[in-house]
């Protein structure tokens, strides 16, 4: 199907091994296991056409057709794509936040291969639902193609890891002049067995708030959850200092701001953020 899209490319950051490890895995009698899973940075962004500050969506259903990984034969010195065992389903990537996600596929890599492109196939049948409930169809462009492609620049040596890919919806919805909507993903992966994450509690309990931090040019942003005591989550950090910026919802600036230090494959817990 080659209608929408923007075709979105993005760099997994993995962590490398020497080269003697890599050998010992290439002779390794086990397949490597890939699990690929979804997750979502909430959709919320400023919003010209009402008189709250930000746009958000009940729910962003995603029709996801299929999935495909490009496997290089380091023997064979041949690349081709290769289908998973996928089935056509419709995620509601809205209700996936704050630690929560759900696995797609685990792509069995045979001894020698490895993995350097992972490929999204969309269907023309996403929708977003909007605030007041009303359900639009998230077109796909034309002379675009309906694929999202994930760029694995290397892989870890354990025999399992997990792929984490966090979609951005604040920035893949765009609104058209005539109250279409239009998906343009947005969309980040890391491993998760190698990052760092932050987590903690935001009071008031019933204050919604916008949670981020800046890494270069990338932000790394969530909405706490008020369902669960408000929490917030944030993941695929590196090694380093960040500095965390809570902005509650019913505002426009941030309340908080907080340097937190974090280590690859460690959970650092902020604990409870007085946001007034």
């Amino acid at each position: 199907m080659k209608k929408i899209l923007y075709l979105a490319i993005f760099a997994v950051a993995l962590m490398t091994s020497c080269s003697n490890n890599e050998s010992a895995n290439s002779l390794s009698s086990n397949p490597t296991v890939a699990s690929v899973y979804l997750t979502d940075a909430p959709g919320m962004r400023p919003n010209p056409f009402c008189q709250g500050p930000w746009q958000r969506y009940i729910s962003v259903n995603l029709d996801v057709v299929g999935i495909q990984y490009y496997a290089k034969d380091s023997l064979k010195k041949d690349s081709t794509w290769k289908a998973s065992n996928f089935k056509e389903t419709i995620v509601n990537i809205a209700a996936l936040s704050n630690g929560d996600s759900t696995l797609l596929t685990m792509i069995d890599i045979p001894t020698g291969e490895k993995i350097h492109k992972i490929k999204f196939l969309l269907g023309a049948n996403s929708t977003v639902v909007l605030s007041d409930s009303t359900v639009k169809r998230l077109n796909i462009r034309e002379r675009s193609d309906s694929s999202i492609i994930v760029h694995v620049i290397e892989n870890p040596t354990a025999l399992k890891f997990d792929i984490m890919l966090d979609f951005d919806i604040a920035h893949s919805i765009i609104m058209g002049p005539q109250g279409n909507f239009y998906l343009a993903p947005v969309m980040r992966g890391f491993i998760m067995q190698e990052s760092a994450h932050i987590t903690g509690f935001v009071s008031p309990k019933k204050l919604a708030t916008k949670v981020f931090v800046v890494s270069n040019s990338d932000t790394i942003a969530t909405v706490s959850d008020i369902f669960r005591n408000n929490r917030f989550k944030l993941s695929g950090l590196h090694n380093g200092q960040y500095t965390v910026q809570f902005m509650p919802l019913n505002g426009t600036k941030v309340t908080v701001t907080k340097t937190v230090n974090v280590r690859n494959g460690h959970v650092e817990n902020m604990g409870l953020v007085n946001v007034n």
